[in-house]
């Protein structure tokens, strides 16, 4: 774990290469000296050898004899030894001569016997320095065959001492020295690079706006530069995909349709908010990291994405939903709840790969429903008119046919009677029509309440008379206030509800108009006695042409629009209005209505601010 840094790293390197580099200039002072000194003693040597070989040459046979030999060997500190042919020592100025062998076989003797002049190195067995030999051959000498002289390279030991002393000392120097020099220009090396390391580091983090400078050396600035560069690059880079990202997102979240995006494995990666609306609860949206089939419950929706994948074609179907049921369970169990999903699924491939598949889904049960309703009003529009024109054409031919005058006006009576039926009923669709306009804004006024009910009552009491039943009317108004509505359709509205009591309670009963009348809100009701309302069908009396007694309501001449015509009215004045009935006990209608609309109370608090003083 150790010299991990660059610092220690450097450090050791440096340090090792002094050290080698000192070490191997040591060897090759020591080898030069040595080689240097071997030289001059071989040199000196040979000098040596020639002057003595002459002595030899001009002496008696034994020319060792007079002493010469030994004081010229003691002034020049050379080993003069006389050999003769059979390698017996003659003389030696060393050794006494019992004490040496034979030296015809040391190397510098076969080798001077041979050539003439030979030399050799061999180390000295008492001090272990080296010793150098050199022998010269005697010709024609009677007793002396071989001069040899030696040396013993003493010199080294002082040499190697004073240089080994002057190198350890200079050695010391130079390293400090060196480390210092080195620790200096690592440090100089190094703060930059840990500068760049401080700044990775914070870009690694996330701050990829940070910045620093770096001057030298020139090689890790320009690397502080381009890393910034390509942080900056980076960064604008990394903005551009979030603001991508935040778009998508907002797309996908505003979408009106349902989207997950699976894998091959059919897990959800992605999925919108309309996605955990249509498919689960909003509040919870879990879906992410799921298989499909536990959020959809359906054989068949697995097929078709798996089919999807197979072909990478665009598939499609619509199924039945009803909380986590699917098809023709969700038909049995949620019946009119049943929610009608278009499923859309659509391969995504990359670089010719399957990816996944993009499933959208699009909640159809609104469009299903308005589609039942068109179908359903142009089947009760052309039942309704259906009975009128087959009456007044079946009619007019007979009144053709007919001579009698009684006749000819009982004809003409029925002919007129389903005439008028028709126009009741074409009145009434135009009136839902422009009701239904999504600008509709009939024009309001002040209206006493009073006057609403007394022109209600003028409406019905010639069908209240006729039937033998009674209009009671109840106002609750202390203070007299007035409404600030359409009073005509308010009237006509209540005069729908009255007449709509009146046709479905017995001959004689009575039928109460309430109106409740405070600051804030107007409350009507109508209540009768009649027959009541059963419950499956409270929801939809309001809609067009639908009747709870069919029969019943066409003997009574009613079209099958009064009560959605009520309702438009109400949501036009910006109020509700419900039912409340007992099957054999009777009905309530009640209509909440504001009392002014918004817009003209902010008109209202806009004058008080301008006229307060």
């Amino acid at each position: 774990m150790k010299f991990k840094s660059i610092r220690s790293r450097l450090l050791l390197l440096t340090t090792l290469i002094l050290t080698l580099s000192l070490a191997g200039s040591v060897w090759i002072a020591n080898t030069a000296f040595s080689s240097t000194l071997r030289t001059t003693t071989y040199a000196e040597l040979t000098d040596n050898a020639a002057y003595l070989s002459t002595l030899i040459k001009s002496s008696s046979p034994n020319p060792w004899l007079g002493g010469h030999f030994e004081a010229y060997a003691q002034s020049t500190s050379t080993r003069i030894t006389l050999i003769d042919r059979e390698g017996v020592v003659l003389f030696d100025s060393e050794y006494p001569l019992q004490t040496l062998d034979n030296h015809l076989w040391r190397e510098e003797i076969q080798a001077a016997l041979d050539t003439g002049v030979a030399t050799s190195e061999r180390k000295s067995a008492t001090q272990g320095l080296p010793v150098l030999y050199y022998a010269l051959r005697i010709n024609d000498h009677p007793t002396v065959s071989i001069l040899r002289l030696s040396r013993t390279l003493d010199q080294l030991i002082g040499y190697q001492r004073s240089y080994l002393n002057l190198f350890f000392g200079g050695l010391g120097v130079l390293i400090l020295l060196s480390l210092v020099i080195t620790a200096f220009s690592i440090t100089m090396l190094t703060r930059p690079l840990e500068l760049i390391k401080a700044l990775s580091r914070r870009y690694a983090q996330g701050d990829l706006s940070a910045h620093t400078i770096v001057e030298s050396p020139q090689e890790l600035s320009d690397l502080s530069k381009t890393m910034q560069e390509m942080a900056l690059l980076l960064k604008t880079k990394l903005e551009e995909v979030e603001s991508d990202k935040t778009q998508l997102e907002t797309i996908l979240e505003n979408l009106s349709e349902g989207l997950l995006l699976l894998d091959t494995s059919l897990v959800i990666q992605v999925a919108n908010h309309e996605a955990f609306g249509l498919l689960g609860e909003p509040e919870h949206p879990d879906f992410v990291g799921k298989r499909l089939d536990h959020v959809i419950s359906s054989r068949e929706v697995l097929m078709m994405c798996n089919a999807c994948m197979e072909d990478g074609k665009s598939h499609s179907m619509t199924i039945a939903q009803y909380g986590h049921l699917f098809g023709e369970t969700a038909l049995v169990v949620g019946k009119r709840k049943t929610k009608t999903l278009k499923l859309l699924a659509c391969a995504v491939v990359s670089s010719g790969k399957m990816e996944g598949v993009v499933l959208s889904i699009n909640d159809m049960t609104e469009l299903r429903r308005l589609e039942n309703i068109r179908k359903e009003f142009v089947a009760n529009v052309s039942h309704e008119l259906k009975t009128p024109i087959t009456s007044i054409a079946g009619f007019s031919e007979a009144l053709l046919d007919s001579t009698q005058q009684e006749e000819r006006q009982h004809f003409l009576h029925i002919i007129n009677r389903q005439a008028i039926h028709m126009q009741h009923i074409v009145e009434d669709l135009l009136l839902l029509s422009s009701l239904e306009q999504q600008n509709a804004s009939p024009v309001k006024t002040w209206t006493m309440a009073s006057q609403i009910l007394e022109e209600t009552q003028e409406q019905c009491k010639y069908r209240f008379e006729e039937k033998g039943s009674i209009l009671t009317i109840n106002l609750t108004n202390p203070e007299n206030l007035e409404l600030f509505v359409n009073g005509m359709l308010i009237v006509q509205a209540l005069t729908n509800l009255v007449i709509n009591a009146l046709t479905y309670s017995e001959a004689g009963s009575e039928v109460v108009l309430s109106l409740k009348l405070d600051e804030k809100s107007a409350l009507f009701t109508v209540q009768d006695s009649g027959i009541g309302i059963p419950k499956e069908d409270a929801q939809r009396i309001f809609e067009r042409f639908y009747r709870v007694d069919a029969g019943r309501s066409r003997s009574q001449g009613g079209t099958g629009l009064g009560l959605s015509i009520v309702k438009h009215i109400v949501a036009v004045h910006g109020g509700v209005v419900s039912v409340a009935s007992t099957m054999g006990k009777g009905s309530t209608f009640t209509i909440e209505l504001p009392r002014s609309t918004s817009a003209l109370n902010d008109m209202k608090a806009k004058s008080d601010s301008l006229y307060q003083f």
